[in-house]
């Protein structure tokens, strides 16, 4: 038996898959959409802002739920990665097995109510 909110957790690893990680000077390294993401569809888009924001979240370490220690741990693994300059297939890896935790954690967080939760997601915060 399928439901309408049967396509997210492949949507959410394709959002996922389109964020990049960039390695700044001072901030650390932050995720960020590859290419433009105005012409996706609406709910997309918000999937994406959501990702983003939840990515600083794992940044910061935030253990509410839904991010865990697991996430937090894949993570700095890319983070260390990236600023240590290892080869690009090490941060390559690096970057899929958070990307799969980022999508995770985006689907416990949103899986009793997709719409309203991503928008609550990607709302800034304070």
């Amino acid at each position: 038996m399928t439901t309408a909110d049967d396509h997210w957790p492949t949507t959410l690893a394709r959002v996922t898959g389109a964020l990049d990680f960039e390695a700044g000077s001072k901030n650390g390294v932050h995720a960020r959409p590859r290419g433009d993401i105005s012409q996706l569809p609406a709910l997309v888009n918000l999937a994406v802002h959501a990702a983003i924001a939840l990515d600083k979240r794992v940044a910061a370490s935030d253990t509410e739920a839904p991010v865990d220690r697991k996430a937090i741990l894949a993570r700095k693994d890319l983070s260390r990665a990236m600023l240590d300059g290892l080869a690009a297939t090490f941060i390559t890896g690096y970057a899929a097995a958070y990307r799969v935790e980022l999508a995770r954690i985006l689907w416990a967080g949103i899986a009793d109510a997709p719409r309203r939760r991503l928008e609550e997601m990607a709302r800034p915060r304070p």
